[in-house]
């Protein structure tokens, strides 16, 4: 285990969290098991429409290239298996994974990621295939998939994907119990971060100022537009969409692992409630550029569907779904795109989050960064967020997730994802989908 939890003891120390996703959620419990009060706000009661986590399927996976996150997630996984409140939030299917022999830095990532994995005695069951026939008999979901003989894949059985809305809805509920006090709507939404008299207030949209020993700001894509993290950090837009499986295909494909194409894009296990399955396409992005209170120079904050209806996916990612699915299940290929959306994330340079205190500001942390990849360690961040907050982090998280100003950056270029650029979402015609078929 990378930290234990304290014991349970009274402590005077107060704590405000502004935002209750991943992040700030799980800080809630942890520092609410360590005796703390705690206060939680944010617009909307979890799981928020503004969470990148909100959604049917996350992602859980284990393949990382550096030992902390490899760790952090194998602790996450077990306790994602083992934990009783996610009993039935998740499912540890596995993924199969696609990666052209062309993207080398894609390649030498999963590998290493392996490698980690296998020295602390996972995935040493991994399943390597050649071409489309090998794979459709080791799956029958994937009996028409048209991989030539040459293309590569692989299946990796530990990890797999969560219900992410269920695991907020769990975390928010353990929260409740453990005397987290929540406030939301006008009362919860952080509209302006004050300092005054060395202190930090937090204006909510009812004309409130909150405050706290220490305050965490923990707003996933949307904390640049309280906090100026000094160009660490850009929201970037990834699209998502559904199809709707009739009961036949979901009786078919719901003991599926997830499929990972990491040039096309992939798709999850059909949701049991709704028989929604979800698509993926990250290898195409949007970015929103603002003007902000506090720099010069525009920003890229999220825009959200629940405000913005119309923006579901670009009209050419109709076409790329399309081609995932007509690859790998192309008997699937005929359902319409529905409730298509943006998701928002936390961008960093190097993929890492940012986990410190504000400079200047000694009750003033953030807790941000996600960079597509904080869900996971929903059960198991909030540990190391209450460590930083108490100055106890180790010196390798520390330095990992240290508050690193930058002069801006790039998500395109994250060399770790692979991507077709970020237009701005001025610069993108979206899919109707209300459209009649013809």
């Amino acid at each position: 285990m990378l930290g234990e939890p304290e014991k349970t003891k009274t402590m005077t120390e107060t704590y405000l969290i502004v935002g209750c996703g991943v992040f700030g959620l799980a800080t809630a419990v942890e520092l609410a098991k360590r005796g703390y009060a705690v206060t939680a706000i944010d617009a909307f009661e979890p799981p928020s429409p503004w969470s990148a986590a909100t959604d049917y399927n996350k992602i859980v996976r284990g393949e990382y290239d550096d030992e902390v996150y490899t760790k952090l997630s194998i602790e996450a996984i077990e306790a994602w298996k083992s934990d009783p409140k996610f009993k039935g939030i998740y499912n540890n299917c596995g993924r199969v994974m696609i990666t052209p022999s062309s993207f080398k830095a894609r390649i030498d990532y999963e590998n290493a990621g392996i490698a980690n994995l296998q020295r602390f005695g996972k995935s040493l069951d991994i399943e390597y295939f050649n071409g489309g026939e090998e794979l459709s008999h080791r799956f029958e979901f994937l009996r028409y998939n048209s991989l030539r003989e040459g293309e590569t894949s692989k299946f990796n059985p530990y990890g797999g994907l969560a219900h992410s809305g269920n695991a907020l809805r769990a975390v928010y509920k353990e929260a409740r119990s453990l005397g987290v006090r929540f406030l939301f709507g006008d009362r919860g939404k952080a509209i302006h971060l004050l300092r005054r008299n060395g202190k930090t207030r937090i204006e909510t949209k009812d004309g409130s100022h909150l405050t706290a020993d220490k305050v965490l700001i923990a707003l996933g894509a949307n904390t640049a537009r309280l906090l100026d993290l000094k160009n660490q950090q850009s929201a970037s837009g990834l699209f998502v969409t559904f199809i709707k499986l009739t009961q036949g295909e979901y009786e078919r494909f719901k003991n599926m692992p997830v499929l990972f194409d990491c040039e096309m894009g992939y798709f999850f296990p059909p949701d049991p409630e709704t028989r929604l399955l979800k698509i993926a396409l990250p290898g195409i992005g949007a970015r929103n550029m603002q003007d902000t209170s506090y720099s010069s120079s525009k920003v890229s904050l999220p825009r959200f569907k629940n405000e913005n209806p119309t923006d579901t996916i670009p009209q050419h990612g109709v076409r790329e779904a399309k081609l995932l699915l007509s690859k790998y299940v192309p008997e699937l290929a005929y359902h319409r795109l529905l409730d298509s959306k943006i998701c928002w994330i936390g961008d960093t340079q190097d993929s890492n989050f940012i986990i410190d205190s504000v400079p200047d500001c000694e009750d003033l942390f953030v807790a941000s960064g996600d960079s597509g990849h904080a869900f996971k360690f929903l059960p198991n961040i909030g540990r190391y967020i209450a460590d930083k907050l108490q100055g106890k982090l180790n010196d390798k998280m520390t330095q990992l997730w240290k508050w690193k100003e930058s002069e801006g950056f790039d998500p395109a270029r994250c060399g770790w994802r692979l991507n077709g650029g970020y237009p701005d979402l001025s610069e993108i015609k979206f899919h109707n989908e209300n459209k009649p078929k013809l």
